[in-house]
């Protein structure tokens, strides 16, 4: 009996070493896909668009790439090798593209996290995702033609596919986005109603944000910057990396952000994902140094009791509250605001209504990025929360990509000294240097307010936790950078930057450099980071540790990853299964 009991143990392992059953899964938007291991070319079959897939009885490890044949004929292979190992994941490939996975180092966290947010794993950062747009080619045509036309939008099946999951939503909205960008040949997008028949939805998003990043060469900016206010645990808009295609034509490498003015986003950033019982308040804040009405911007400063003052529509209310238009709810709810702020400052009160603590980390992280386009330096580009469950307003910036020395005044936004902030950057703007309420918390609390760049300096902006993470999210976005960048832009009707287009050298340049000045004066990003670490932590004499303080722990990535898949085959799984039993009996 025990001889028959070996001989079976025996099989069993064979069985287990040599009959595997392994899935091969590759994303193709178009053309057929095939698997070639060995010369031996597999056909594919479609599991659900753009996935394709192929189960193989092959011994691992094993060497393989992936073909795709046309539907003119024609046919691409793959010039690289790829390679499976035993008890490696099954993901969802990628055609063309060596990377699949990459996971970052992670920044330390300066302070905790935001009490109230619950991470979306739609912010997974470890690989790239792949956006597929199919809408009606005639309103398309009508979006290129007319970019700056607000009105255009369309119904849109749009597919959503990472290295786990396809996702479809055959009911989506679809329409230019962004204000300036409108303008550039390269276009930003919105995509809303992010709802499947089933009411699912795109990982707690109904909406999202697709981002061109036309003027950064590195395509980094605002997803660094997001990180560090991740760091600082602050309320903020996540944002990741997307291939985009729309009606099967590539368009490039976008950044997927979120849509702040969703009520989705905002319950999840603000409530911990509950529903809100009551109706909030939120405003966005423009600065615009040739609107119409003439030069404004939103300071949160007073000025006057004349509520048709041009500074106060600056204020642009956002809400779902109809019963009154939007310049009354600016009289009912802006103004109060302003002048609360302003007796706080004043002493008449001892209760600044902005939450303090996010809105003076989000300007330490404005100084640090050397932001031109936001609060402190132009009073613009953010938005006013009013939680009125909890009868508190939160300030919450926006829009980095003018940031780490892209967007004019470069050496300006480097050098220029705390004690002499903000410089004045816009000659036919006149903005005083005051901001109201980052000058009253300053004066209330000025210790605590530095304490923030000495704790920020010493964990999350330290040169050792950010440039690692810097150069792993390069290396993940490299080949798709460059396929984008040699993708022309679709705007028909563009102004502005017809004549910038960047090289894969101008990336790795803006990613790597440590000295010097970048294509059209563009900073290169660890340039700017290093010497704004070097300039304040002189200024403040701050004693920058050689390692950076992870005392708090990490920022963790919300990952899709769902465990190893089961790469053997079920049936002989059985086999084993049954033949112990007998071996134990």
């Amino acid at each position: 009996m025990r001889f028959y009991k070996s001989i079976i143990i025996v099989a069993a392992q064979a069985l287990l070493a040599r009959a595997e059953k392994v899935t091969f899964k590759v994303l193709a938007v178009n053309g057929k896909p095939y698997v070639d291991i060995g010369g031996q070319q597999h056909e594919m079959t479609l599991k659900e668009y753009p996935l394709y897939k192929v189960e193989l009885d092959i011994d691992l490890p094993v060497e393989y790439n992936y073909g795709l044949i046309y539907d003119d004929g024609n046919a691409e292979q793959e010039s690289f090798k790829r390679k499976r190992e035993k008890g490696k994941k099954s993901l969802n490939e990628f055609f063309n593209r060596q990377l699949t996975t990459v996971q970052h180092p992670l920044l330390p966290k300066a302070y905790e996290s935001f009490k109230y947010y619950k991470p979306s794993k739609l912010f997974d950062d470890n690989h790239i995702d792949t956006i597929i747009i199919k809408c009606d080619p005639t309103v398309l045509q009508n979006m290129y033609q007319d970019p700056v036309n607000r009105e255009i939008e369309t119904t849109a099946e749009v597919i959503y596919a990472s290295p786990y999951t396809v996702k479809t939503f055959k009911q989506a909205k679809f329409s230019i986005s962004g204000q300036s960008t409108r303008t550039v040949p390269k276009l930003s997008y919105k995509i809303s109603n992010l709802n499947t028949e089933d009411n699912k939805e795109l990982f707690r998003r109904t909406s999202i944000k697709l981002r061109a990043e036309h003027m950064d060469p590195s395509f980094l900016r605002d997803k660094i910057y997001g990180d560090v206010l991740n760091s600082l645990g602050v309320p903020a808009a996540q944002n990741k990396f997307a291939r985009v295609f729309i009606n099967g034509d590539a368009v490039g490498l976008f950044n997927l952000s979120d849509d702040i003015s969703n009520s989705r986003y905002l319950r999840e950033t603000f409530n911990k994902g509950e529903k809100y019982k009551t109706e909030n308040s939120f405003y966005k804040a423009d600065y615009c140094a040739h609107c119409e009405k003439g030069a404004l911007y939103a300071d949160l400063g007073y000025h006057g009791d004349d509520y048709n003052d041009i500074m106060y529509s600056a204020y642009i209310y956002k809400g779902k509250d109809e019963s009154i238009d939007g310049h009354e709810h600016v009289i009912q709810e802006i103004i109060p605001l302003i002048k609360d702020i302003e007796a706080y400052a004043n002493g008449s009160s001892q209760k600044m209504p902005l939450d303090i603590d996010t809105f003076s980390r989000y300007m330490i992280m404005e100084f640090l990025a050397g932001a031109m386009d936001n609060f402190w330096c132009k009073p613009g580009n953010y938005f006013l929360f009013k939680d009125n469950e909890k009868n508190q307003w939160y300030f919450h910036d926006a829009d980095f990509h003018y940031s780490f020395g892209a967007g004019g005044e470069q050496e300006m936004m480097l050098t220029t000294p705390l004690h002499q902030y903000p410089p004045k950057v816009e000659v036919d703007v006149d903005v005083p240097a005051t901001r109201p309420p980052l000058d009253a918390i300053r004066s209330h609390q000025e210790d605590e307010f530095i304490g923030i760049f000495h704790r920020l300096l010493k964990s999350g902006f330290h040169k050792e936790a950010i440039f690692p993470r810097i150069d792993s999210l390069a290396s993940l976005i490299r080949e798709d950078v460059e396929w984008s960048l040699g993708i022309p832009g679709v705007s028909q009707a563009a102004t502005q930057d017809i004549d910038a287009s960047y090289t894969i050298n101008d990336f790795i340049q803006q990613v790597t450099s440590l000295e010097g000045e970048g294509i059209y004066g563009i900073t290169p990003l660890k340039y700017f980071i290093g010497t704004k670490i070097d300039l304040l932590s002189k200024e403040l004499n701050i004693e920058i540790p050689q390692e950076f303080d992870n005392s708090l722990g990490y920022v963790e990535n919300p990952s899709q990853s769902s465990g190893l898949s089961i790469t053997a085959s079920w049936s002989v799984i059985t086999i084993l299964i049954m033949l112990i039993s007998y071996i134990l009996y």
